[in-house]
C-alpha cells in the first residue's frame, strides 16, 4: 500500500515562515529546522520527542522568539529532515545537535527538550556542560524511577509488533488519531484547530516508514542506553554546572511526575513547575503555563 497523496509532513500553518534546512557534511545530512528571533539574542534549541517533529512547538515558538533566537530542528530521521537507514540512539542525537549548533555558529544554547528530547538535551548538558546554558526538561530525563516495564521478550518482538501496529493503523485513521490519546491528559478538549492538525499529522506519520524504522531504532536501543550509560551519567548531575528547570504535566500517563520530583530534587537550586490538565506534551496542552514557567525569574533571556 502506498500513502494517499494529501497526507504530506508539512510545517504548522504557524511555523511554515521560519522553515530552513541545513547541511552538515561531517555527519552526511541535511537538516530541517525553524529559526526565529533576533541574532544578538541568546539562543534557545528545542528539541522534539520521539515520533513526533519540530511543529510539537508550534504554541511557544513565535512567543519564545520575541525573547530568544530560537531553533527548533527536526531530528534527523524525523519530519523534514533526512531520514537515512542506519542506527539512532541518543548520542547520535547529541552528535547532530552539536554539529547543528557549529553550523548556525552557535557556542552555547539553552537547551528545551520533550520526551526523548529532555533525555538527549541532559545528556549533552551533562557531556558537553559548556555548551548548554540553561536546560529544560519536558516530561523527560535519564533519571527514570518510574515507567512501563519492558521484558527482554516484548523487545525481541517489537520489530514485528511494530510493523504489524503499523500496518493496522494504516488501514483506520481514527485509530491512528486515538492512539495519541495516551499522551494527553484531555485529547478531546484540545481547540479544533490542534485536533484537526494532529489528525492529519498522525496519519502522515504512520504512513512514513522511514520515519517508523528510526523510531523503531531509538525503542531498541533506548533501555539499554538507560540500563547501562545514563546510570552512570546521573552520578554527574548532583554536580552538573548547567542551571535547570523541569517542567512536567500533572497527568502524564507516559512518564509520571513521579519522575519529574525525583529529577528536580537531585539538583540543587533546580526548580520544578507542575502543569495541572497537561499530560506528556505539556506545551501542546497548557502553553501558557509553560511560557510563564520559562520566563520566571532566572529563567528570562539577555536582551
Amino acid at each position: 500500500m502506498s500513502a494517499p497523496n494529501e497526507l504530506t509532513m508539512a510545517p504548522a500553518a504557524q511555523l511554515a515562515p521560519y522553515a530552513k534546512t541545513i547541511a552538515l557534511p561531517d555527519l552526511d545530512l541535511n537538516v530541517s529546522y525553524f529559526e526565529a528571533g533576533a541574532q544578538h539574542r541568546r539562543t534557545l534549541i528545542l528539541i522534539h520527542g520521539l515520533q513526533d517533529e519540530a511543529d510539537t512547538w508550534r504554541h511557544v515558538f513565535e512567543p519564545l522568539a520575541q525573547r530568544y533566537r530560537v531553533i527548533a530542528p527536526d531530528l534527523p530521521g524525523f519530519g523534514r529532515s533526512d531520514k537515512p537507514r542506519r542506527p539512532y540512539d541518543v548520542c547520535f542525537y547529541v552528535r547532530a545537535l552539536l554539529a547543528l549548533m557549529d553550523a548556525l555558529n552557535v557556542s552555547y544554547a539553552d537547551l528545551m527538550g520533550s520526551s526523548l528530547g529532555a533525555v538527549i538535551a541532559e545528556v549533552l548538558a551533562l557531556t558537553h556542560p559548556a555548551r548548554a546554558s540553561r536546560l529544560i526538561l519536558l516530561d523527560g530525563t535519564i533519571n527514570i524511577v518510574e515507567r512501563p516495564a519492558v521484558n527482554l521478550l516484548q523487545l525481541l518482538l517489537l520489530p514485528i509488533a511494530d510493523r504489524r501496529y503499523f500496518e493496522a493503523l494504516r488501514r483506520a485513521p481514527q485509530a491512528a488519531y486515538d492512539s495519541l490519546r495516551p499522551y494527553y491528559a484531555d485529547l478531546d478538549a484540545l481547540p479544533q484547530a490542534d485536533r484537526d492538525f494532529l489528525y492529519q499529522r498522525v496519519n502522515a506519520r504512520v504512513w512514513d516508514e522511514p520515519q517508523r524504522l528510526a523510531a523503531l531504532s531509538i525503542r531498541l536501543r533506548l533501555p539499554w542506553f538507560l540500563a547501562f550509560s545514563a546510570r552512570r551519567l546521573v552520578r554527574r548531575i548532583p554536580t552538573m554546572p548547567v542551571p535547570t528547570l523541569v517542567i512536567w504535566g500533572e497527568q502524564d500517563r507516559i512518564l509520571p511526575i513521579g519522575n519529574g520530583i525525583t529529577r528536580a530534587a537531585l539538583q540543587p537550586r533546580t526548580r520544578l513547575v507542575r502543569v495541572p490538565r497537561a499530560g506528556h506534551l505539556p506545551h501542546q496542552e497548557q502553553p501558557a503555563v509553560v511560557l510563564e514557567a520559562l520566563l520566571e525569574q532566572g529563567h528570562k533571556p539577555a536582551a
